[in-house]
């Protein structure tokens, strides 16, 4: 008997605490049993990303903003930006390999024209690789230019580079920069002074050196290049400034001295002379 009733309340002890225990199955979507039976689902709380703010202050910028206006605004700059940035800036080396491609251009100019080739095209299409023209605004500023003293547009610095004559609409001024006025150059020699790289832009300053395939004279001008990034990728001039040496009186300090072995075996070209075959290579002892 004894054993009986203590069967029975350790039963009754188990169905209570059955009753009173709250159940929760996880497939169980019931809201109201769940309810019934004292189960509250607890809520995780998602995370929210934190609201970036500049060092300076200003201007917030919240992840679960979705105004492109306002995100405009800010100064936050996601990395892949930064990358992009990075892979656009305009290095020191590419710099001075476009410096060379410019004085190798002069050269492979210059000798087209003394050979009687199509010195013009050359050009053209040198031009269209070392300047930006039809990619942004250049800034040009010859040095043997005193009534047109800026070339804005492409055709502007063709008529410098290879004289008046020989472009449509050229300016009369022009006998032709990379011919040397018919004279042509032996040598071209770039001494930076610096470079400045900063972002998809960087300048250099110095002076140049110029080698009068005719004379060997060496004429020193002084230069300030600008060089850009283009849409395409290349890097192309978007800046260049040149100026003769500043001197007092009558003084030419920009014609520094002779080229002796250029004197002794030189190519000599006469303006008033037509006949390609004529002029090619007529070799002239001084």
């Amino acid at each position: 008997m004894n054993t009986l009733i203590h069967r029975v309340i350790l039963r009754s002890f188990h169905l209570r605490q059955v009753r009173n225990r709250a159940i929760s199955d996880p497939d169980q979507f019931d809201t109201e049993i769940n309810v019934a039976r004292g189960f509250t689902r607890r809520e995780t709380k998602s995370v929210k990303p934190m609201r970036t703010k500049p060092k300076d202050g200003g201007i917030f910028y919240d992840p679960e903003q979705y105004d492109p206006e306002a995100n405009q605004r800010s100064r936050y700059s996601p990395p892949m930006d930064e990358a992009v940035q990075l892979i656009n800036h305009v290095t020191e080396r590419e710099v001075i390999e476009a410096q060379n491609f410019w004085a190798q251009s002069i050269l492979d100019i210059s000798n087209s024209f003394l050979t009687g080739g199509d010195y013009v095209s050359l050009a053209g299409e040198r031009a269209g690789e070392l300047y930006g023209y039809d990619h942004s605004n250049v800034l040009f500023k010859p040095t043997k230019a005193a009534e047109q003293q800026f070339r804005p547009t492409a055709s502007d610095a063709m008529s410098y580079f290879v004289g008046h004559d020989a472009v449509i609409s050229g300016f009369k001024e022009d006998q032709g920069f990379a011919i040397n006025a018919k004279k042509g150059f032996s040598r071209v020699i770039f001494n930076n002074h610096q470079i400045d790289c900063h972002g998809d832009v960087a300048h250099a300053m110095g002076t140049y050196e110029f080698t009068c395939a005719t004379t060997g004279e060496i004429s020193e001008v002084e230069y300030t290049f600008g060089y850009k990034r283009n849409d395409d990728g290349k890097v192309r001039i978007c800046l260049h400034h040149s100026s003769v040496p500043y001197a007092t009186g009558n003084k030419t300090s920009h014609v520094k001295r002779k080229e002796t072995s250029q004197v002794n075996h030189k190519i000599v070209v006469d303006p008033a002379q037509f006949d390609i075959e004529a002029n090619e290579f007529r070799h002239v002892m001084t």
